[in-house]
């Protein structure tokens, strides 16, 4: 890619092992309908099946769009982000994981456009299609979202879906060293680009975020809890001598998760979240704890709704949609 053609998007693709969705993710990039040159950078992190060669083959086919970064030696998630993520030229970073898809040819002109039309923001996101892969059925995200939030809102819950989301980049070198070392860092990037500006929100489905076995939240619960915590006990250390009102909100979400944490068993969670909030001098009422904790236990309890039953098995019988262009498909 030439100077004169320098992106103004670019895409970050992180892979490994995902052989059979990849060239679907792909497909869903190349087949953007932009005013604007853009890039895909597809990080394959020493796959031991056929990822990095299916990517090849795109890369050879768009050599004006996709970048192939083939690791010699597997460099684990976080690395691999962080290094395709300084490769990135782009003004604004956009995400697709190669088991997911975007369903819409306009999603990065679409988003491009917010961004530029709202010079403080500092990023953007989407609806998203969750695709359950075990049985099938489909579900929409954020229903009731607001238009434009705050990094305030976010800090209550993630609410944005990694595959949705649009940064106005932050340079590389002005990023945290901690982020090399926490596993859930998509929660932490959202919230650094938010610490830089407010967040926009488009209600159109433009990407299929693929659910299946493999997913964090699916296999170990409690590892994912942990991970959880992790992530906000370096967000709440970073914002707190600058955004006290996010600080307290990202507390009280970390408190809910060692509510979550106890409910399942584990003791030392409670001790956990305490002593680190006693140490950032943000107080916590025990009653309050122990509040929490029950509703939890109460929540545990609930079960799904029969209008979500009935939605999910009905959503089973329609086709997840996706980008075709052409007979031929590689």
């Amino acid at each position: 890619m030439t100077e004169q053609r320098r992106p103004k998007v670019s895409v970050l693709m992180i892979a490994y092992n995902q052989e059979a969705y990849i060239g679907e993710a792909i497909r869903g990039v190349v087949s953007q309908k932009a005013p604007f040159a853009f890039e895909l950078i597809v990080a394959d992190d020493a796959s031991t099946d056929s990822t990095a060669d299916v990517a090849s083959a795109w890369a050879d086919r768009y050599p004006d769009i996709v970048r192939l970064l083939r690791r010699p030696k597997n460099l684990g998630l976080q690395a691999n982000y962080l290094d395709a993520y300084s490769h990135a030229r782009g003004e604004y970073i956009a995400i697709c994981e190669a088991d997911d898809w975007w369903c819409s040819r306009h999603k990065l002109a679409r988003q491009a456009r917010m961004l530029d039309e709202h010079p403080d923001y500092g990023l953007c996101f989407h609806r998203v299609i969750n695709y359950y892969q075990t049985d099938g059925s489909m579900s929409l995200s954020n229903p009731h979202q607001p238009r434009r939030m705050e990094l305030d809102d976010l800090a209550r819950a993630n609410v944005i879906t990694n595959l949705s989301v649009m940064y106005r980049a932050i340079p590389y070198g002005e990023l945290p060293q901690w982020l090399s070392s926490i596993r859930l860092f998509d929660y932490a990037m959202h919230s650094l680009h938010a610490g830089r500006g407010p967040i926009g929100f488009l209600p159109h489905p433009m990407a299929v975020y693929r659910r299946h076995d493999r997913g964090i939240w699916s296999g170990d619960r409690r590892r994912g809890w942990l991970m959880a915590m992790d992530v906000r006990e370096r967000l709440i250390g970073h914002f707190l001598d600058s955004r006290r009102k996010a600080v307290g909100n990202f507390a009280d979400a970390y408190l809910e998760i060692a509510a979550a944490l106890e409910v399942d068993g584990d003791g030392d969670a409670r001790s956990r979240a305490l002593a680190f909030l006693a140490d950032k001098d943000i107080p916590v009422n025990e009653d309050d704890f122990a509040a929490r904790v029950e509703r939890r236990r109460m929540k545990a309890l609930a079960k799904q709704g029969l209008l979500s039953a009935v939605r999910r098995r009905v959503s089973r019988l329609l086709p997840a949609p996706r980008i075709w262009f052409g007979a031929r498909q590689i």
